[in-house]
């Protein structure tokens, strides 16, 4: 898989021509067709070359998104870059779009992946604009993160851990793999329940874990204080001999809509530790198969000692 460093390379070697699109192949090993350049207007472009044309999100005041017929009868998917100064995040974005989906081995279903991803960037892109990650989620953050140091790096292999948080991805749980699943809530000492956001979000067939992670504001002076941006590095140093997971690491936290000069970032946190609850049969959730179909959606809350039989 190509890094973003390589594709980054690219871009600098290559030099835009008013009028004209010009264009290299990204990674000649990857199943899709994907080039980088720049389009007519000179803005930096990531495009796709498909063989018929699928459904295609708007465009954004960040990225301009279309669609044109070729002369060999294929289709060009375009994503030019608007704002120049989110270049290095448009980079990270084009990265984290042929990564996920470089091991397809059905091309539409690869499509269908980038596409889908994209909106995701796309969605975070608008947001960075607008506002910044709010304090319940950077203590979200922090929670998710300190079980990926403490819980998934130790048992599975860098980029395996890291491919499995997708909580960044708008998924209904923060970790998915192939033996179990866990879903973290990052609450305080004296929180006596848990906030399940969706039906969803424990309405898994399999096995999984519910982790309660306890945390707390503290001082500086705190010999157990940790900040975010702490737990950050200590994640980074582990994958520095990983660039791959590195990469995925950091495409996670943009897509979280982290900012690394957010001064909450450096805010010390002490972690008090996991309560992990199997989530099995019996364990007490609603199951949308359950309720009325006419409630589309809803949460709900959990007391904390009252699931205490499910805690391993």
């Amino acid at each position: 898989m190509i890094s973003m460093e390589k594709i980054n390379f690219i871009w600098n070697e290559i030099h835009p021509e008013q009028g004209n699109s010009i264009a290299r192949r990204a990674d000649p090993n990857h199943p899709l067709d994907y080039f980088v350049g720049y389009d007519e207007n000179s803005l930096m472009q990531l495009m796709l070359v498909t063989d018929s044309l699928p459904e295609l999100p708007k465009s954004s005041q960040q990225i301009h998104v279309r669609g044109n017929l070729r002369g060999d009868g294929r289709y060009a998917i375009c994503f030019s870059l608007t704002n120049t100064v989110l270049r290095e995040i448009f980079i990270l974005l084009c990265w984290d779009i042929m990564s996920c989906s470089y091991e397809v081995n059905n091309k539409l279903l690869g499509i269908s992946m980038a596409i889908k991803r994209f909106c995701m960037w796309q969605i975070l892109l608008a947001k960075s604009i607008e506002s910044k990650i709010s304090d319940s989620q950077i203590k979200g953050l922090m929670g998710e993160l300190a079980v990926l140091r403490d819980v998934c790096m130790p048992k599975y292999n860098s980029s395996y851990a890291l491919n499995g948080w997708i909580g960044p991805l708008q998924s209904d749980r923060d970790f998915e793999y192939e033996d179990t699943w866990y879903e973290v809530k990052a609450v305080s000492l004296s929180k006596e329940t848990i906030l399940i956001s969706s039906f969803d979000q424990l309405d898994v067939l399999r096995p999984g874990c519910l982790i309660v992670c306890r945390l707390e504001k503290t001082s500086v002076s705190d010999p157990k204080a940790i900040t975010l941006n702490t737990l950050i590095n200590q994640i980074t140093n582990r994958l520095k001999d990983n660039g791959h997971a590195s990469s995925i690491f950091l495409a996670r936290l943009k897509l979280y809509g982290f900012d690394n000069e957010d001064i909450r970032a450096d805010i010390p946190f002490v972690i008090h530790g996991f309560e992990i609850y199997r989530v099995s049969d019996d364990f007490p959730r609603l199951r949308r198969s359950e309720i009325n179909s006419s409630i589309c959606n809803g949460e709900y809350t959990l007391s904390i000692a009252a699931i205490q039989p499910w805690r391993e």
